[in-house]
């Protein structure tokens, strides 16, 4: 009795093996290139986090073929932050890279995700450089030259009252390079809900 259970069982894997075999389940390709629009479900910025943290974003926007939804709106790509650099405390800006490594949809499937992102949008001053997607938030450089330049004017009042005005200038000028110095730039924040958009760097293959 046992031997015959068992040799069903067999016999009926190797039938489902070669009923697989014979009739393999379909695929879609999707080709290098395919735009994928998405957008953050949490925030990320350079103060708060660091290189290899997690990132989630949901798909707003269907990838559609042969009038249907291969990718539809909902499904998750997740991924892992790839670079992070903090701004100078003179100049400088906050840079990252989120490098997405997997897609699923929403009835649990999933498949590798390769590609790259060309637009950010919803952060402040924040912007997608290169060939790399490097997102690069505000410059401290403008900032920074307007205290010290306002500083200096201060400086150069009080010394054309109470001392000179070129000692004034440079006395005031001095403290506010340094009082700058102290401070770094400011971070880049990609706020929950900013838009991402990346592109397929290689054909992604799925099941039907």
């Amino acid at each position: 009795m046992v031997k015959r259970a068992c040799f069903g069982v067999l016999f009926g894997v190797l039938s489902a093996g070669l009923a697989l075999a014979q009739n393999p389940i379909p695929t879609q390709v999707l080709p290098a290139g395919t735009p994928l629009y998405c957008r953050l479900t949490q925030s990320i910025s350079t103060k708060l986090n660091r290189e290899g943290d997690n990132f989630t974003a949901s798909v707003t926007e269907p990838v559609v073929v042969a009038g249907r939804d291969v990718i539809p709106v909902g499904a998750t790509i997740q991924g892992h932050v790839a670079y992070l650099d903090r701004p100078g405390r003179v100049h400088g800006v906050g840079e990252m890279r989120l490098a997405p490594e997997k897609l699923t949809w929403p009835d649990g499937r999933t498949a590798p995700l390769n590609a790259i992102l060309y637009s950010v949008y919803g952060a402040e001053h924040a912007k997608v450089v290169g060939g790399e997607g490097t997102i690069k938030g505000p410059s401290s450089w403008k900032k920074t030259t307007l205290e010290v330049g306002a500083l200096a004017a201060g400086g150069g009042l009080v010394g054309a009252i109470f001392v000179h005005p070129v000692l004034g200038l440079l006395v005031g000028g001095s403290g506010g390079f340094a009082d700058r110095v102290r401070r770094r730039g400011a971070d880049l924040s990609l706020p929950q809900g900013t838009e991402l958009n990346y592109q397929l760097t290689r054909d992604m293959l799925m099941s039907r």
